[in-house]
């Protein structure tokens, strides 16, 4: 079996950005809203952690009166258009066009598509009628991780040379208005924003190899991290208990990633769900501040994307290390269910 090597990452964003601030601005005018909310969305939003994040839309006043079916026409459009971005600047960094694509792998929680974003990004991009189409849903921000391993188990069953993944997610239009804590958390800290990334089988190109990959599934905290169904609408359950539970898993899978020799790995790419979660794990691993550098930037310039952050936080560390030949990145992402999966890379050049 030949190994697969992770060899261009890149990202887009719709153009609408919003600082905290300016957000709190138009919240502060929306009706409806109990002083206990706003004091809560006044804590969230001013929150250190993040400062801008992006959103598919025309206006910030939109999330406020779309309807369902209106969220979700936006969830496709702007899916598609920012995941054809992405895709079309991957395959740029990688000199290869959409015909040189054998397999391409979309993850996505935060709408519902019949086909899925597979049928809409190969029209859109142009890839071949024959390629590998593959749609995971239901994974939420841990999806990255179990796309890449789908990804290099597809190479190395020798069905194909290039496989290319696509985490897109529109948050915005999963919004949901109401008075408990964890929506108004939800509705201050996730944006929208998609990242792909290229694996091919060809040796002669520098880039990351996967080593190991270790998953972690623990139903009992299931009702802590997921979406439930509210008049037709994606409802976010997010328990102030994650950011514990998110560094308990964290300190198991990095157990099972190092071994008996408990390792260090030269850097970390851990999903940037918000600053309490980046806090607990730093904490939980006996990390350095600077191995949470790359998290931190993605979070308090993007917010939580859900399943593409982690990618944006891996192309931060890279573009700001010149790597040296078996340098390792061990990634750690966290999702609904609650699940969580991590993975160690080296550097090959």
């Amino acid at each position: 079996m030949s190994p697969s090597r992770l060899i261009a990452i890149e990202t887009a964003t719709p153009p609408l950005r919003f600082s905290q601030k300016k957000i709190l601005e138009h919240i502060l005018q929306k009706d409806g809203l109990s002083q206990k909310s706003l004091l809560f969305y006044k804590r969230f939003l001013l929150d250190k952690g993040i400062q801008t994040r992006h959103f598919g839309l025309k206006n910030i006043q939109q999330v406020f009166s779309e309807s369902t079916d209106e969220a979700a026409s936006r969830f496709q459009k702007v899916g598609t258009k920012i995941s054809h971005e992405a895709v079309q600047l991957c395959l740029k960094k990688a000199h290869m066009a959409a015909k040189d694509i054998d397999g391409l792998i979309v993850t996505s929680c935060t709408g519902y598509l019949c086909p899925g974003l597979t049928s809409y990004l190969t029209e859109k991009s142009g890839f071949r009628k024959n390629i590998f189409a593959l749609d995971l849903v239901g994974l939420g921000c841990g999806a990255a991780v179990p796309a890449l391993r789908a990804a290099d188990q597809f190479l190395k069953s020798g069905a194909g040379n290039n496989v290319l993944i696509l985490c897109a997610e529109v948050c915005s239009a999963a919004l949901y208005w109401g008075d408990e804590v964890d929506l108004i958390l939800s509705n201050s800290i996730f944006s929208d924003g998609a990242a792909a990334c290229l694996l091919s089988n060809d040796l002669m190109r520098p880039g990351f190899e996967p080593v190991r990959f270790e998953s972690l599934l623990w139903p009992r905290y299931r009702d802590h991290l997921r979406f439930k169904p509210r008049d037709g609408r994606l409802c976010n359950v997010l328990s102030p208990k994650v950011p514990d539970i998110a560094a308990k898993a964290a300190r198991f899978l990095w157990g099972k990633l190092s071994g008996k020799t408990k390792k260090k790995f030269d850097h970390y790419a851990i999903h940037p769900g918000g600053r309490l979660i980046l806090d607990r794990i730093e904490k939980e691993l006996h990390l350095k501040s600077k191995d949470m550098i790359s998290s931190r930037t993605v979070l308090r310039d993007f917010g939580n994307m859900s399943s593409p952050s982690i990618l944006f936080v891996l192309k931060d560390i890279w573009e700001k290390h010149r790597f040296q030949d078996q340098e390792t990145v061990a990634m750690f992402t966290f999702g609904a269910g609650f699940s969580a999966h991590s993975s160690v890379f080296k550097y090959t050049s």
